[in-house]
């Protein structure tokens, strides 16, 4: 019995959760959207330098320091062409090339 009093509760928060943007937007002050739109940002970017500094790839030889350089390369290539105005998928598709590329390269070097 808690164990679907658990999912219940949790279910029926992430609903409101998910239906409170929708219902009262309108009533969000400009400036509190703003600063939410920032933080949702910062977090974005904290994942992403987190994600880049524990890459590891097996593959490549000095893995612990030669992923990480490598990853961050593509990230910051494909940030670059997201400030540009390219599209997430062009962002992300070029950042993932870029990095199978280089690690292909330093690997046949190696």
């Amino acid at each position: 019995m808690s164990v679907a009093l658990a999912v219940t509760v949790v279910g029926t928060g992430s609903l409101l959760l998910r239906l409170l943007p929708l219902v009262g937007a309108h009533r969000i002050p400009d400036r509190l959207s703003a600063h939410a739109a920032r933080a949702a940002m910062a977090v974005l970017a904290a994942m992403t330098v987190r994600t880049v500094l524990r890459h590891e790839d097996d593959a490549l030889a000095g893995s612990l320091i030669t992923a990480p350089l490598l990853a961050a390369i593509a990230v910051v290539l494909g940030l670059w062409l997201a400030y540009r105005g390219r599209s997430v998928l062009v962002a992300s598709s070029v950042g993932l090339a870029s990095y199978v590329v280089l690690a292909a390269g330093f690997a046949a070097l190696t």
